[in-house]
């Protein structure tokens, strides 16, 4: 039998701090796994693969609060009680689908250096501020719905979730980015991704209990139970924050979170 996923990678405290990190930054433009990655391998020098195994785990976290606080859309949804449910139905399966074919080869192959997801961060910065202004100038206009989703839009946000693999790239960043880019509004876009997250999250999670043979240590089904508690939380925190403020300076203010969060790479580069 393999070691158990967290096997001696971090203390009980050091799991518990891990969850609620990622409880948190699992929905904002900040890569929760690469900053994870960062902590773990960087800060307390434990072995990369091993904390990028225990970090794409957590992610089984933050799916089920997902999962959670998003029920009744998703037994909507599966329940396909109308034809708009179905549609919405098969794009999340192309969208799942697409995020395991390119996710899953870049995890097992991962040879890039996380200077390249923390180069693309900062640019998921500036395409979030950019998509914030395009949105201040078309709030009068008309935003579209989630329910106009092309296949082609589709199959670019499978694409995008995919390459969030990358420690650095935020899944969050660039699926909201891309959404809110095309036009949508911004409650719609940040629900899509929520509800984006769980098939994707399930699909890390459990495939890595898998390989693992379901073998799981105390720290790290411990840290699974705080990113889900945690996450739960800030998934409520920013749905009232996006229904009582415009969401184009939501927008700019993740972008700015995300240039923040970028600004140590950039500093390192000169």
């Amino acid at each position: 039998m393999r070691d158990p996923i967290g096997n001696s990678v971090v203390s009980l405290q050091e799991s518990l701090i891990a969850g609620i990190l990622q409880g948190v930054l699992e929905w904002l433009p900040i890569s929760s796994e690469g900053n994870l990655v960062i902590l773990l391998s960087g800060l307390l020098g434990l072995e990369h693969s091993e904390v990028l195994s225990f970090v794409i785990f957590l992610h089984l976290g933050t799916g089920i609060a997902a999962l959670i606080y998003f029920r009744e859309e998703v037994i909507s949804i599966l329940s396909m009680r109308t034809e708009q449910d179905k549609i919405i139905l098969f794009k999340l399966v192309l969208i799942t689908l697409l995020t395991g074919l390119i996710g899953f080869p870049i995890f097992i192959f991962l040879s890039l250096s996380p200077l390249v997801g923390e180069v693309l961060l900062g640019l998921t910065g500036l395409a979030l501020i950019f998509t914030g202004l395009i949105q201040k100038n078309s709030e009068n206009k008309g935003l579209r719905r989630i329910q106009e989703l092309s296949w082609y839009e589709a199959v670019g946000l499978g694409i995008v979730q995919g390459l969030s693999i990358i420690p650095g790239l935020s899944r969050s960043g660039v699926t909201t980015s891309l959404l809110l880019f095309r036009n949508y509004e911004g409650e719609d876009t940040f629900r899509f991704s929520f509800l984006m997250s769980i098939p994707a999250s399930f699909a890390a999670g459990l495939g890595m209990m898998v390989i693992r043979d379901f073998s799981v240590s105390t720290e790290a089904f411990l840290s699974l139970i705080s990113s889900a508690i945690v996450g739960y939380i800030s998934i409520g925190v920013l749905i009232k924050i996006a229904e009582r403020i415009r969401f184009w300076k939501i927008c700019i203010m993740l972008g700015i979170i995300a240039i923040i969060a970028f600004l140590p790479t950039f500093l390192h580069l000169l």
